[in-house]
């Protein structure tokens, strides 16, 4: 028995063009055209006895199963975007019974999804990432460097509670850095972006998440987001912050976004 394991939702009249290009998907599986009115779904059959939901409960927890599966769906989507100019793309694991059930949930909210494809015709996304070692206290040097020197030449007593302020001024400045790079990665992203998205980031852990940034582009806008994206990069890297980005991707982000 199969499943059908869809990876995106694409206009109707490009399904011709999926049907052409013959791409593999997960385990090497072709992809496929399923068509009801306007969409179609861009999908492959895998084993039920692999992707159902107890195999893929178990897989999802497995790295090097996941690994190569989680990149082979996100190929599919990249490419597709190649073809078809535009994708909505589905969350890994998005798993039907068969076509007919995929053709049910094409007509879930065709109508949305019909003017979510226009709205994003031609675009991509980007995901921008700025973080900062936790060591690091960007923007107090001049006042720690005071007081560093205050705390060398002060008595034990006086010297613990200038560690104390120490601390406290440290914390203040680095919170203010902190703001204050992310409003400036704002604004010159918002610059080069039809949309923007900030995402939500959980505190704690390694190196600190200053912002992550969803953004909406065109295409034929990707030389210029990169290169702006580049500035930053090399403009941060001398503040002690650090810039990863990807893209352009299908509008993972944004596909979900009203």
């Amino acid at each position: 028995m199969s499943l059908r394991y869809v990876y995106g939702i694409v206009p109707a009249r490009a399904a011709h063009r999926l049907d052409d290009e013959r791409l593999l998907g997960v385990d090497g599986s072709a992809v496929r055209p399923i068509v009801d009115g306007d969409l179609a779904a861009a999908a492959s059959d895998v084993s039920e006895a692999e992707y159902g939901s107890e195999g893929l409960n178990e897989h999802v927890r497995d790295l090097e199963w996941l690994t190569p599966r989680a990149a082979a769906h996100q190929a599919v989507n990249a490419r597709i975007l190649e073809i078809a100019d535009v994708v909505l793309p589905l969350s890994f694991g998005a798993l039907y019974r068969d076509d007919d059930r995929v053709r049910e949930m094409l007509r879930e909210n065709a109508d949305v999804r019909v003017t979510r494809l226009a709205a994003l015709a031609g675009r991509a996304e980007w995901v921008v990432t700025v973080t900062r070692d936790p060591r690091e206290s960007p923007g107090a040097d001049d006042d720690l460097r005071e007081l560093d020197r205050d705390i060398a030449t002060s008595t034990p007593g006086r010297a613990f509670l200038l560690e104390k302020r120490r601390t406290t001024i440290s914390r203040a400045a680095t919170e203010r850095s902190d703001r204050e790079t992310a409003d400036r990665v704002l604004g010159a992203l918002d610059e080069v972006a039809e949309r923007m998205y900030t995402e939500p980031v959980a505190k704690g852990g390694g190196d600190v998440v200053v912002v992550r940034i969803s953004l909406l582009a065109p295409r034929d806008d990707a030389d210029r987001v990169d290169a702006r994206i580049e500035r930053l990069t090399g403009e941060l890297s001398d503040e002690g912050y650090r810039v990863r980005a990807s893209g352009p991707w299908p509008a993972y982000r944004f596909g979900a976004l009203s």
